[in-house]
């Protein structure tokens, strides 16, 4: 430890005390200096108040004597009196205005206050109905799907004719039938050959000889009939 360190060591509570002193002073110093400037804002806001209340003064004095001579001319003045027209207008008009002083000693705490009364309340009559509401303007969420309905007894309308189906397949050629003639003789025809489209009929049971001689002219025809049969 040098010289001066043990100077320093032995004198640290001088120096303590002198810093605190520093510190206490420069505490006072911005206290006064704030103390100052208050009293130099509150010096201003009096003189302020003091213009504003000799022009409340000046105003009210020239709106007197305007009323007065209106009135000395037999008219009614517009304007009314300014100590009716602004609430307590001596005391706003007073100058110097007087500044509030400080605030006084707190005061004693006052008796507690009596318990309120227990209110029951009750309903009271019902009001008369409101009118009917508008309608809305926006739709109300789908309802749920309906039973199914009870088959009806009355045919509906025809529906429109179908689109024009594919042509079918070709036919195929009969292999063979049967028939009788207006005079009772039964023909049986078959293909001429297997699969084709011609066909040749013979007689297999005729009428009665009375009845063939009444017909013998039709019958003779039909004996040599032949039949042809092309697929459309």
């Amino acid at each position: 430890m040098t010289r001066t360190e043990r100077i320093l060591y032995r004198r640290r509570y001088l120096l303590w005390i002198v810093a605190a002193l520093l510190f206490l002073g420069g505490g006072l110093a911005l206290a006064f200096l704030q103390i100052d400037r208050a009293q130099q804002r509150g010096d201003q806001l009096a003189a302020e108040a003091d213009r504003r209340g000799n022009a409340v003064t000046t105003l009210a004095t020239d709106v007197r004597t305007l009323r007065s001579q209106i009135q000395a001319k037999g008219g009614t003045p517009a304007a009314p009196d300014p100590a009716k027209a602004v609430e307590d207008l001596p005391d706003r008009a007073e100058v110097p205005v007087p500044i509030p002083g400080p605030p006084g000693p707190k005061g004693d705490k006052g008796d507690p206050g009596k318990a309120a009364p227990t209110v029951t309340p009750s309903p009271g009559a019902p009001g008369t109905p409101g009118a009917a509401g508008a309608d809305s303007t926006v739709p109300g969420p789908q309802g749920p799907a309906g039973p199914p309905g009870a088959d009806s007894t009355v045919p509906g309308p025809a529906g429109p004719a179908g689109d024009k189906g594919d042509k079918g397949d070709p036919g195929q050629a009969p292999s063979g039938w049967t028939f009788t003639d207006g005079t009772g003789t039964t023909y049986e025809c078959a293909p001429d050959s297997t699969g084709g489209a011609h066909y040749t009929c013979q007689m297999t049971s005729a009428p009665s000889k009375s009845s063939s001689e009444r017909r013998g002219l039709l019958g003779a025809g039909l004996l040599t009939m032949t039949a042809a049969y092309r697929r459309l």
